[in-house]
């Protein structure tokens, strides 16, 4: 007959009274600090159902079209509708501090978070190679990032002379959302295109690849799903204009 490692403590307690299981150390765990703000709670409510209304689409895509649709609902809402939300993060907030506070108590060790553990993977494959100067780089920023790189010149050139990168980046988000979704689009064709070429750019370069360095690669790419993810549940109101 076969017993598992409780069932096993508790039988050899049986036989050994002095041992006494119920002083036994356990294992502590760290608790989850909260983010996003009130949008990260509605995000992690709402999400099977912006889930659902995206079945179908490549998971790339689908995710994409989750976070868009969040986000809008988000924005459209009013006040009076976010704060049952806010409510709830800040309940949350002083949850975890209550929370940590006892971990800490007994003797738990604060370790960093999976963001912080991904940090340290990819500074130690930085220091193990180099970066090579012949794989493709990818596209960023979205359709944003086209925009950007196009009018770049002509928004500086609109600026007062000695204007900071900062303030080109502040005009660009503002004419960014000005948009119309008609005004977006060819800049939204450009990105996906560029995707696309991306893709048969990597595909080709990693023929060429080492295994382990391939590996590396694939894990790369892996954190960075992982990142967008993340960042998917910070608040709206505080990303950057290409969201």
């Amino acid at each position: 007959r076969h017993f598992g490692l409780s069932s096993k403590l508790t039988l050899h307690a049986c036989a050994n009274p002095m041992l006494d299981i119920t002083n036994m150390p356990v294992a502590l765990t760290q608790p989850k600090r909260p983010c996003g703000g009130g949008y990260g709670v509605f995000l992690t409510e709402k999400r099977p159902e912006f889930q659902k209304a995206c079945e179908g689409l490549p998971r790339k895509s689908g995710f994409t079209a989750v976070t868009k649709m969040a986000g809008d609902n988000w924005k459209k809402m009013t006040d009076a509708q976010q704060a049952p939300y806010n409510k709830k993060y800040a309940d949350a907030k002083v949850q975890f501090d209550k929370d940590m506070a006892a971990f800490l108590a007994k003797g738990g060790e604060v370790t960093k978070g999976a963001r912080g553990l991904r940090s340290e993977k990819r500074k130690a494959r930085v220091a193990k190679k180099k970066k090579d100067v012949n794989a493709p780089k990818r596209p960023g920023a979205g359709a944003y990032g086209i925009f950007l790189a196009e009018n770049r010149a002509k928004i500086m050139q609109s600026l007062p002379a000695g204007s900071k990168v900062s303030d080109v980046a502040k005009v660009a988000g503002e004419t960014w959302k000005a948009l119309s979704d008609a005004q977006r689009k060819p800049y939204n064709e450009k990105f996906l295109k560029k995707q696309e070429e991306y893709k048969v750019a990597l595909a080709e370069y990693k023929k060429n690849l080492p295994e382990d360095a391939e590996e590396d690669e694939e894990a790369e790419d892996e954190e960075e799903e992982e990142e967008e993810e993340e960042e998917d549940e910070e608040s709206p109101l505080l990303k950057k204009a290409r969201k």
